[in-house]
């Protein structure tokens, strides 16, 4: 079946809204959301020339931001045969998804962690250092660590795991 033109309207408009809120959330540009919004939305992979002429963007904008959709871990170029083009599906698996969203909050926790233990090598270089630097610099650092723990555990189960999990430790929770 087919779906009718008033139908992929009302889709675009409100995946497309929402992936590009979400890119800018991330500090990424609306076409970053837009081709996301356009990727979730397709029915198989679509072509970089399909991407050209469904957005209104210039080949070189859809080229930079599939990049950073491929980066994030959020679109994947795939190979069609007897197609030189690229290609690109949007990464709809659970599993794939929470290992990016990993990866990327994971890096930077690590950064801000080594900023910082910087920071608090600096602050022991100081004359006369304020304790209450210190107590907030340590304060943050606890935080960051903990979410770095967090998401070590997160990385250690798969989604299914991990729903289970939770779900039956509600249920405890409840029922004690």
């Amino acid at each position: 079946m087919v779906m009718q033109q008033e139908e992929k309207e009302i889709l675009k408009r409100h995946m497309v809204d929402a992936c590009v809120k979400v890119a800018n959330s991330c500090g990424c540009s609306d076409a970053v959301g837009v081709l996301r919004g356009a990727l979730v939305l397709a029915e198989g992979p679509v072509s970089m020339d399909d991407l050209v002429e469904e957005t209104g963007y210039s080949k070189s904008t859809v080229s930079a931001n599939m990049s950073t959709l491929e980066r994030l871990g959020l679109a994947k170029r795939v190979i069609v045969p007897g197609d030189k083009r690229y290609y690109y599906l949007a990464v709809s698996d659970p599993e794939s998804l929470k290992k990016e969203m990993i990866i990327n909050m994971r890096q930077e926790i690590q950064l801000i962690i080594a900023a910082m233990n910087r920071t608090e090598e600096d602050l022991n270089s100081c004359r006369d250092p304020c304790h209450r630097t210190r107590e907030r610099v340590g304060h943050a650092r606890s935080c960051y660590q903990h979410l770095d723990l967090l998401l070590d555990l997160i990385s250690r189960y798969d989604t299914e795991e991990l729903i289970d999990l939770l779900e039956q430790d509600l249920k405890n929770r409840s029922q004690g």
